[in-house]
């Protein structure tokens, strides 16, 4: 089955094995691009640091050598491994879910208090204020620094490539993996067909957030990942190809 994956082209590789691993036909769609930005913190030092993200990781180290702080947070799995390989400790992140209330949920986090603390990310096109507000009911002074911003990726001859071999075949699936990525998906995809055709293939997203809003602009084939990562994609892929071939077979 043709898989459409929407990520930036320079981090969807790993996702990318897997798909074909999985048995399935990975098909590229960069939705947005990732501009770092020359940003840097008010302060010297802060009494926690939370990432956001693997971006922001990426984009971020240069402003964490500058500084001090006592703990690091990452807000799941895939952001703690990034940290731990530019030998960056952290203090603890959610395991299960990689999400800003899965890491206000931790005890770790929760008995946080009277804290200066910086959240770094990503300029996005609307972004949460869950994990900030959260902190601040807490009592803590919380601050952001945005080190990268997500645009819209310039249309090429890879949308149009990608999307005419996925339309060849009435199934297919699409990742989307965030909000903004769905609505360059749809920008990018206006300017080659109707963008209602895509309404009859499934989607596969990462959280429940996403669902929601996919839903209110007429998706409405979609399923949601276990987890937000790329084993919870593989996962989801996994389970429609047995159940596809039990259908076959019966």
């Amino acid at each position: 089955m043709n898989v459409l994956l929407t990520r930036p082209l320079l981090q969807v590789k790993e996702l990318q094995s897997m798909v074909l691993k999985s048995g399935n036909k990975p098909l590229f769609f960069p939705t947005l691009k990732l501009n770092p930005i020359d940003a840097k913190a008010e302060k010297s030092h802060y009494d926690v640091v939370i990432f956001i993200s693997a971006n922001a990781v990426e984009h971020g180290l240069k402003i964490l050598k500058t500084m001090s702080y006592h703990q690091i947070f990452a807000v799941g799995s895939a952001t703690a491994r990034k940290l731990s390989e530019n030998d960056t400790k952290i203090d603890d992140f959610p395991r299960e879910n990689a999400s800003s209330e899965a890491l206000l949920a931790l005890d770790s986090v929760n008995c946080l208090h009277h804290k200066i603390i910086l959240i770094f990310r990503g300029r996005g096109r609307g972004g949460r204020e869950t994990l900030k507000q959260g902190l601040i009911k807490q009592d803590n002074q919380v601050e952001y620094v945005e080190v990268y911003e997500r645009v819209s990726h310039d249309i090429n001859s890879l949308h149009y490539q990608s999307l005419n071999e996925f339309l060849l075949s009435n199934e297919g699936i699409i990742s989307i993996t965030s909000i903004d990525s769905m609505k360059s998906l749809l920008e990018i995809s206006s300017q080659i067909l109707d963008i209602n055709k895509l309404k009859n293939y499934l989607l596969v997203v990462l959280s429940d957030r996403i669902k929601t809003y996919v839903n209110s602009i007429g998706f409405d084939k979609v399923l949601v990942t276990p987890n937000a990562s790329d084993n919870g994609i593989i996962s989801v892929l996994t389970n429609l190809n047995t159940l596809d071939k039990s259908v076959k077979s019966s």
